[in-house]
């Protein structure tokens, strides 16, 4: 029996996605693969995004790819947004590029709905479209890159970007 106001306890996969998520935040890679390691939650895409990241940053590109197709899989089919709340989401891509935040290296909080989102979408093709290229597959990347510059995503394959 559940008694009001009692939260859920996280399980232990979903425990080892939050502490994915923090030590990637605070920039502990060495961390973040030993946790990535252990973390078992195969349901919240959040996570397989992050464990994909932390791939990525390592560049085990072959391997963030399987996350991140784990990680689209989960996610599934989000609703575009709303032209008012594109245009909003563009103009916040724009700025943060000029800023030169690195937005698509910032990992996704599983405790967040917007994971679930048009936006985790976005962040999971973003990562994915990295992969190809560093990988050399230009051309099934082709398609990936065209969504996103829907969202004036240009990617940039320099090392500075990974």
């Amino acid at each position: 029996m559940e008694f009001l106001g009692k939260s859920k306890i996280p399980s232990e996969g979903e425990e080892n996605g939050i502490r994915l998520y923090n030590a990637l935040s605070a920039g502990d890679l060495p961390l973040a693969r030993l946790i990535a390691g252990d973390t078992a939650e195969k349901s919240n895409p959040a996570s397989a995004f992050n464990q994909g990241l932390c791939l990525f940053l390592l560049e085990e590109w072959e391997k963030a790819l399987n996350e991140l197709k784990n990680a689209e899989r989960l996610i599934g089919n989000p609703p575009e947004y709303e032209i008012s709340e594109r245009k909003l989401f563009i103009k916040a891509i724009d700025i943060s590029e000029q800023r030169g935040a690195k937005t698509h290296l910032l990992p996704l909080d599983p405790d967040s709905g917007a994971c679930r989102t048009r936006y985790g979408l976005i962040r999971i093709k973003w990562l994915t479209a990295l992969c190809l290229i560093n990988l050399g597959r230009n051309e099934e990347a082709a398609p990936v890159v065209r969504f996103l510059s829907q969202y004036n995503i240009r990617l940039r394959t320099g090392k500075d970007d990974k």
